[in-house]
């Protein structure tokens, strides 16, 4: 492939390459509070609030892109962090009916502030963002789940997320532990959400619904959450799954549905997993069928 094929596929197919980082991102926002536990649905609001900072930051005082970016992701978590601490005394359905109430909230207080462009949205936002900005944050953001799967954090988290009555009785403050892992998570959907304020060059408050935060939520679950792999995997593939499908028209999203309820309903725990349910098989096989065991010693 000469390097002319390769502008011209990245010219064709690069905003969908943006995205695919862009809902990877978000998919590990959500998995971190997922891993401790939690069901949180707040990213799509802390994404709205990392976007809309960043670009009125950049609009109105004259902030260059990457202090924008860094002071939209400190307002997220100052956010987050206030809010953690009433908000993880819930837990369940309640928690993720609360986090939904906060994404509405953020979306509904854009939607009717004209500073923020109401209705109408935000235009005209500089241009900034790089695709390869997004591929090197999100290579970070593995890299660091790759350290917290071998931390003490990252252990406390999985132990939280199996049995927090448990966790707390070992001495693991878990209020602690799961404010950090909500505010991390806010971090990560703010940061997503500059880059595509500084990317597409426009904002409107319905990118931000309910909808957009269970997509979210599904990419995590689709992948599988036996690993931080798990919610990227899906993000890529229920990303692309559309644009793969495109010429059978609107029948690909049925394709779409199809396929998330095949994997849910026959692998529960995720894409991820697949590869484990062949393993196993072959191991049934293998222990059915004495030739297939070898030679004894």
């Amino acid at each position: 492939m000469n390097v002319q094929a390769i502008v011209d596929f990245f010219g064709s197919y690069g905003f969908l390459i943006y995205l695919v980082a862009q809902n990877a991102v978000l998919a590990l926002s959500v998995y971190i509070m997922l891993l401790a536990g939690q069901l949180s649905l707040a990213c799509i609001g802390f994404m709205a609030i990392g976007a809309y900072s960043s670009a009125l930051l950049s609009m109105n005082a004259g902030v260059p892109y990457p202090f924008s970016l860094v002071l939209a992701a400190m307002i997220s978590a100052g956010i987050a962090f206030l809010i953690g601490g009433p908000i993880l005394r819930l837990k369940g359905v309640y928690l993720a009916i609360t986090t939904v109430g906060f994404g509405e909230l953020v979306r509904f207080t854009v939607l009717n502030w004209d500073y923020a462009g109401g209705a109408m949205g935000l235009s005209a936002i500089p241009a900034a963002t790089e695709t390869w900005h997004v591929f090197a944050f999100l290579v970070l953001l593995l890299y660091g789940f790759h350290q917290l799967r071998h931390s003490r954090y990252g252990r406390a988290l999985v132990a939280i997320g199996r049995d927090e009555m448990a966790a707390r009785t070992m001495g693991i403050p878990t209020t602690r532990y799961k404010i950090a892992a909500f505010v991390a998570g806010a971090v990560m959907a703010s940061v997503a959400g500059s880059f595509s304020a500084h990317h597409t060059n426009y904002l409107s408050p319905s990118e931000f619904s309910f909808f957009a935060a269970v997509l979210v939520l599904i990419y995590a679950v689709f992948g599988g959450l036996g690993s931080y792999w798990g919610p990227v995997l899906g993000a890529i593939v229920l990303t692309l799954l559309p644009e793969v499908f495109r010429f059978l028209q609107d029948w690909r999203m049925i394709i779409y549905g199809v396929s998330v309820l095949v994997v849910v309903v026959f692998v529960p725990d995720g894409l991820l997993e697949v590869r484990k349910l062949f393993r196993r098989r072959k191991d049934r096989v293998a222990h059915a069928d004495p030739a297939m065991e070898g030679p004894k010693a």
